[in-house]
């Protein structure tokens, strides 16, 4: 009986370890949101104005990195992530301190994570996102 139960929560860590190495695997890379919307509502002039040179890379290390160009400025910024709570949500940790980032920091439900889409969701906004290839 001892022996099954060992086996059994092994089995179980393995498959967390597993997951975890699949959802890092899937988010690190270069991103960037192709629709944004707030409470179900796409923000279209916003996208426009705002957000269609942004990116942000994830590192499989744990960093990511935002850049994001308005007009004649451009934007960047650094910090940390790491998942939570059974990978349901994803917590950015701002550590450059910018005051025009757009994710910097916060915690994020992640809603769709596979190979090449994210959607990640915050205080009422949903961020679609694609990794460029």
């Amino acid at each position: 009986m001892k022996k099954a139960l060992v086996i059994i929560l092994g089995v179980i860590l393995l498959s967390g370890c597993s997951k975890n190495t699949q959802f890092t695997q899937d988010l690190t890379g270069t991103w960037f949101i192709y629709k944004l919307a707030y409470f179900n509502v796409t923000q279209a002039n916003y996208m426009a104005d705002t957000l269609t040179k942004y990116t942000i890379t994830f590192t499989s290390g744990g960093q990511f990195t935002e850049q994001n160009v308005i007009g004649p400025d451009t934007f960047h910024n650094a910090g940390t992530w790491q998942f939570q709570n059974s990978f349901g949500q994803l917590v950015m940790t701002d550590t450059a301190h910018v005051q025009y980032s757009f994710n910097a920091n916060g915690t994020f439900t992640v809603l769709n994570l596979t190979g090449n889409s994210i959607e990640l969701l915050q205080n009422g906004y949903d961020r679609y996102m694609r990794k460029l290839q």
